[in-house]
């Protein structure tokens, strides 16, 4: 996965999130994982469980129960921590999530497990995918602004409406639906609600003083921005100089007054 992230041209910051977070989160699932199938390591559990009162056959059972929800708590805290880079309330509720999901089995009791999963192994083998991925995937996609496609701000003017995509952000606007286009220098970006942020990309749900929240596609270091108003909602971008920004809200105006 830190690989992936350095490969895909994430900052250092990204790529240190990813290797902290997955060299936690990967190994917990996969102990989860040996456990909700065969029971094992019941003995390496301070669970307050004196062991030696258990038969080999329910220690096993009530390991194979804690593992389950091991790894469906460190899946929804991978989660948890990705969302906390945007969201902190959003990240702390998940979190709050998956602790209760992994002390879930101490609410319930531990005298008694659950039986030991009777899969076939093909069935095993989907299990354990399914949850590597949902550890992985879900945790990169939101870091990662949509996988990878976080060194850019796209925008195509066409006849009829212009496209901007970027993290967290991909609309296209009708030009007849546009209620307001300004060309802004310096913009105030302001603070991040819900969305991207890097040395390089900021993009997503964004608040400021001027138009309180609204959205964001735009270099990190170009102060200018072009916004639009489009039924209410205030929109703003621009590319990777005040130059380009500039040439881009040009062409825009030039295809609006002809609406």
């Amino acid at each position: 996965a830190t690989i992936i992230a350095w490969a895909l041209g994430w900052s250092m910051f990204q790529v240190l999130f990813v290797a902290i977070v997955m060299f936690s989160c990967i190994p917990i699932v996969c102990m989860g994982l040996c456990q909700w199938m065969h029971g094992n390591g019941y003995r390496f559990l301070n669970l307050g469980v004196d062991w030696s009162t258990k038969k080999e056959k329910e220690s096993r059972e009530i390991a194979s129960r804690w593992g389950k929800w091991i790894v469906i708590g460190t899946i929804v805290l991978a989660l948890a921590c990705a969302f906390i880079t945007y969201n902190l309330i959003i990240g702390l509720l998940l979190m709050g999530l998956s602790i209760v999901l992994m002390v879930a089995p101490i609410f319930k009791g531990l005298s008694k497990g659950t039986p030991l999963p009777t899969w076939s192994k093909g069935t095993r083998i989907a299990v354990v995918a399914v949850a590597l991925v949902l550890a992985v995937v879900p945790f990169m996609y939101i870091v990662g602004g949509g996988l990878g496609t976080t060194n850019s701000v796209e925008v195509s003017v066409d006849d009829d409406s212009f496209t901007v995509k970027a993290p967290f952000f991909d609309h296209t606007f009708s030009y007849d639906e546009v209620d307001d286009c300004q060309f802004m220098y310096p913009f105030d970006k302001g603070k991040r609600v819900m969305g991207y942020h890097s040395d390089t990309i900021s993009s997503g749900h964004y608040n400021n003083n001027l138009f309180g929240d609204y959205e964001l596609a735009a270099y990190t270091q170009v102060a200018a921005c072009i916004v639009v108003s489009v039924d209410g909602e205030i929109y703003a971008f621009n590319q990777d100089s005040d130059e380009l920004t500039t040439d881009v809200y040009d062409e825009l105006i030039k295809k609006l007054d002809d609406y």
